[in-house]
């Protein structure tokens, strides 16, 4: 009878430990996935990363918001499957990027496409065309930024790059 009253103990604490540990939480509070998006001269392409690299992996998305310091960002994404990456940012001397629609310096843009070969790889920001970011969400809580953008390029083989309907949901480094 002894041994049954302690195993009914033993049960109950059981019972009551899992209750208590019950509750609403995210499975994940920390999991969050960097998205950029956008079409590349009208074809649709995804920030994504290939890593054989089982220690370090890699990064498809990385940004960078000083909103302490003159609200400079600079936004870097890559897609190992389409062999394009993209560096665009709003300079805290040029401004800085706030909420709503910020005008990108031509500088400011950089488009890498791998299937090129010698100096085609490299485009720079084309003046010709409008080339803006704009932030629709600034969380200095969990430190995601979000918002939309279109930028073009043009290398010195005299061809064109043109990025539209961008859009992007990270997490900033600052």
């Amino acid at each position: 009878m002894k041994k049954l009253l302690n195993f009914k103990y033993v049960i109950l604490i059981i019972i009551v430990l899992f209750i208590c540990s019950c509750n609403n939480e995210a499975p994940c509070p920390r999991c969050f996935e960097d998205i950029v998006t956008c079409k590349v001269n009208g074809k649709e392409w995804r920030s994504n990363c290939i890593s054989n690299d089982p220690l370090f992996g890699c990064r498809a998305v990385t940004c960078y918001y000083y909103y302490k310091e003159g609200a400079g960002l600079d936004l870097n994404s890559t897609s190992d499957l389409e062999n394009i990456t993209f560096s665009i940012g709003k300079a805290s001397i040029d401004g800085g990027a706030k909420i709503g629609i910020n005008q990108l310096n031509a500088n400011r843009i950089l488009i890498h496409d791998h299937d090129l070969i010698g100096n085609c790889i490299q485009y720079r920001g084309d003046t010709s065309i409008e080339n803006n970011i704009e932030l629709t969400l600034i969380d200095t809580i969990n430190y995601i930024i979000e918002g939309k953008f279109q930028c073009g390029g043009i290398n010195t083989c005299g061809d064109t790059v043109t990025i539209t309907d961008g859009y992007f949901k990270t997490k900033f480094l600052f």
